[in-house]
């Protein structure tokens, strides 16, 4: 098959952005996020206003939804990124005589211009008519169930709902807008966040829920993963697809109508581009080591731990068996979270990680013994 290269603005829009993000977690803790961790922690509490539905994400269609999605024309229609790569795209019977907008590949072509990766391919989209006030011809409202929405998805179906009129809301976001962050949702449906969230999509994927502090966040009450209801709001979920779309448009008109603290900023929208081109696939290993001499000092020798992810981290001790060492792992201000003192010199802790950044391991030696050791860790 002949290979295309990627376009040069869509290569160049998502290079700065990775260049961004490259920049902000090039060390565990970036000068910048303590003021953000701040400003979020002050926001946590701070009740948001009410702003536009911007649509629904529906994990269990009704049987109603799912007659209603019967469709008149399917095809599959390339997105034009140079990969090869392609969108089913269905129009509706009834959006085929009454929509203004309702082309496909015009659509395909603009999907292709947002990040992705290969999970375009097992996109389905639906145009369908809006038409109002009338819901029998309200095509949005019988396959999304809701009066108000944009738009809606369908993570076991991997299905959009759009509008086939390319009209724009009252809140300024353009129908492509609505379209980028119903993708935000398919990519994050094809992303992992453990051990958080398997799929994605109710906490958003790694890069992005860690710099954002979504797990913090849920601790404290603030967010509502996955909640289409009264939280809406306060779903990190939908923050992440809402940014997923400013990062493709970062200029939009766009009020920011959910919670305060999840507002992007250029390195959130950086983390959601790598998040979409540079999938976070899992852990990643560290090792540390050191050795100890005959001398009565020291007693300890401390090594240095840093990720800017969110997750599940594990450390693993080794040494000669002669040894009998002692395993202690601090958080960012020296408080002990976890120990391991068992007899000779295997030790082993595991923490999970939410927000804290940087760590220190320290080994304690119980005698007087050369001997070395080895720090074997995973962490996000």
């Amino acid at each position: 098959m002949r290979q295309h290269s990627t376009p040069l603005s869509t290569m160049r829009l998502w290079g700065a952005a990775l260049a961004a993000l490259l920049a902000a977690l090039a060390i565990a803790a970036p000068a910048g996020a303590a003021t953000r961790k701040q400003v979020q922690h002050l926001s946590f509490g701070v009740p948001t206003t009410t702003g536009h539905v911007r649509d629904v994400v529906i994990d269990h269609p009704t049987r109603a939804m799912t007659r209603a999605s019967a469709s008149a024309t399917t095809s599959r229609y390339p997105v034009n990124d140079g990969a090869g790569r392609t969108v089913e795209i269905t129009v509706s019977t009834l959006c085929e005589a009454s929509c203004t907008g309702a082309s496909p590949q015009p659509i395909a072509t603009f999907l292709g211009s947002v990040a992705h990766g290969d999970e375009m391919n097992s996109l389905r989209v639906e145009l369908v008519s809006p038409t109002l006030p009338d819901p029998i011809t309200n095509e949005i409202f019988l396959r999304c169930g809701s009066a108000l929405a944009q738009a809606c998805y369908f993570p076991t179906q991997n299905r959009m709902v759009i509008n086939g009129n390319n009209t724009t809301a009252s809140d300024g976001a353009t129908r492509e807008f609505v379209i980028a962050h119903e993708y935000g949702h398919h990519l994050a449906n094809h992303r992992i966040n453990p051990p958080f969230d398997n799929p994605a999509i109710d906490w958003g994927p790694k890069r992005w829920a860690s710099y954002e502090r979504v797990c913090e966040g849920v601790a404290a009450g603030a967010y509502y993963p996955g909640n289409q209801g009264s939280r809406y709001y306060q779903n990190p979920g939908e923050a992440f697809a809402e940014t997923f779309a400013f990062a493709r448009f970062p200029t939009a008109p766009v009020a920011w109508h959910w919670t305060a603290s999840l507002q992007p900023d250029t390195n959130s929208l950086a983390a959601a581009i790598a998040d979409a081109v540079t999938p976070w696939v899992g852990p990643r290993s560290e090792k540390r080591q050191g050795r100890f001499s005959k001398r009565k000092r020291p007693k300890r020798k401390v090594k240095k731990l840093g990720t800017a992810l969110d997750g599940d981290m594990t450390l693993k001790l080794n040494g000669p068996a002669r040894a009998d060492y002692l395993l202690i792992l601090r958080g960012p201000d020296g408080k002990e979270l976890e120990r391991s003192d068992g007899v000779g010199s295997k030790e082993a802790v595991s923490y999970r990680i939410c927000g804290e950044g940087s760590f220190s391991a320290t080994v304690r030696r119980q005698e007087r013994k050369r001997a070395r050791f080895f720090l074997n860790g995973q962490l996000p």
